[in-house]
């Protein structure tokens, strides 16, 4: 199924036992969606998942449908709801992260190049893990896809997206395509401008305290998430180089126990099973960080920037505010344009103080949402290290009887 010469992998959810689950809504009313990635399929240069959704909400047209969408339309939702201005005062879930296969695709692809100068047993181990790396890696992605809809979904206010709706409903190709160079040169600049206008913005005055609170929160913990997942990405690689040395070396301890013609192979073959056999767990260990530590944190990494987006926007309007108050002050002092000033005026600090309400609530329920989901995960991850832990004690414990017995 995952062989390097296949071009296409199917995914459906009862396949999905191992994946990330960010969702911790669990909501049951009148405008309930319940959305999940029922199937996907992986093909050489993209991914198309069918999303399957059940809703009681009024707004859609059937209670029941599903749709297949490509990642480039995910990215494409994510796009419209970030420059919505309505959206000014919400964190928008972030977007999916594209699905990156090429590198355990090319894995496999080496690996069967290299079949003739390995041992079949080599091959066939190495195969085994380069193929549950793949699929680890593709239920993740799914995963990831299938969050960001039911965060929008779980949403107050953003589960009436009309393009979410679409979306979702619409049966044909929503024809996105990639930005042109054009579009892409343009977003560079527009990101250089943002980027230069927080700097701008770092030293404004802020008279709200929570606001100010959470913006010095929010800059640092932007920092020590990421460090934090590098770290781990650390611990897992590092845990990949063991669970591939002990493969080597039960299989030299195997050919050692063959080709000794003393007491010593006896022992050759004990160690080369116990390597075998404290590979397994260890595999399951490094599986387990990567899918409750690694994973969290690469998407509070990515939602803290999400965080960090509507401050922004937050700062944005409350510059606004402070110029549009100048403006109004000018204009008196002149008697001119008093009216006109007025209105802009009234019509950005209705605006502003809408964002910091909304603000609000959202930073709040980020720092609930959060806080639950890594005591969670955290909690999950040192039962499951536990039950490991103990597993592989027993296994040492076992390999030193069987020296014993050889001994006596």
């Amino acid at each position: 199924m995952l062989s390097p010469e296949n071009s296409a992998d199917a995914l459906n959810k009862e396949s999905r036992t191992d994946t990330v689950n960010l969702n911790d809504n669990d909501n049951d009313n009148d405008n309930d969606i319940r959305i999940e990635i029922s199937d996907a399929i992986s093909e050489k240069d993209k991914v198309k998942f069918t999303v399957y959704t059940k809703t009681t909400s009024p707004i859609f047209q059937e209670s029941e449908f599903s749709v297949t969408r490509l990642h480039e339309e995910f990215i494409w939702l994510h796009d419209r709801c970030n420059e919505n201005e309505e959206y000014a005062g919400l964190i928008i879930p972030p977007a999916p992260p594209r699905p990156e296969f090429d590198s355990s695709r090319s894995k496999l692809q080496k690996l069967g190049d290299s079949e003739a100068s390995l041992t079949r047993e080599e091959y066939e181990k190495t195969k085994q893990e380069l193929e549950a790396e793949y699929l680890a890696m593709f239920k993740k992605t799914v995963s990831m896809h299938e969050v960001f809809l039911q965060r929008l979904a779980a949403h107050p206010i953003l589960h009436n997206d009309n393009n979410f709706r679409i979306f979702l409903e619409y049966k044909e190709d929503l024809s996105v395509r990639g930005k042109n160079t054009k579009e892409q040169i343009s977003g560079f600049f527009k990101t250089l401008t943002k980027t230069a206008d927080e700097v701008f913005l770092a030293n404004q005055k802020e008279s709200d305290e929570f606001f100010e609170q959470q913006k010095q929160f929010l800059l640092t913990y932007n920092t020590k998430i990421k460090d934090t997942t590098t770290a781990a990405d650390k611990v897992t690689r590092t845990q990949k180089t063991a669970t591939d040395t002990y493969i080597k070396l039960s299989i030299w301890l195997n050919t050692l126990s063959r080709s000794d013609k003393t007491e010593l192979s006896k022992y050759f073959l004990v160690m080369a099973d116990f390597f075998e056999n404290v590979r397994k767990p260890e595999l399951r260990i490094r599986s387990d960080i990567d899918l409750k530590l690694s994973d969290i944190l690469k998407y509070y990494m990515r939602d803290t920037k999400a965080a960090l987006d509507l401050m922004y926007r937050r700062s944005r309007c409350l510059a606004d505010f402070d110029a549009a108050n100048k403006n109004l002050d000018r204009a008196r002092q002149k008697n001119k344009d008093i009216q006109q000033t007025e209105i802009i005026q009234q019509n950005i600090k209705i605006k502003f103080e809408t964002v910091s309400e909304k603000a609000k609530d959202e930073l709040n329920n980020f720092k609930n949402r959060r806080v639950q989901m890594f005591r969670k995960n955290l909690i999950e991850l040192t039962e499951l290290q536990i039950k490991h832990t103990k597993s592989q004690i027993q296994m040492i414990k076992s390999a030193l009887q069987q020296y014993e017995t050889i001994s006596s």
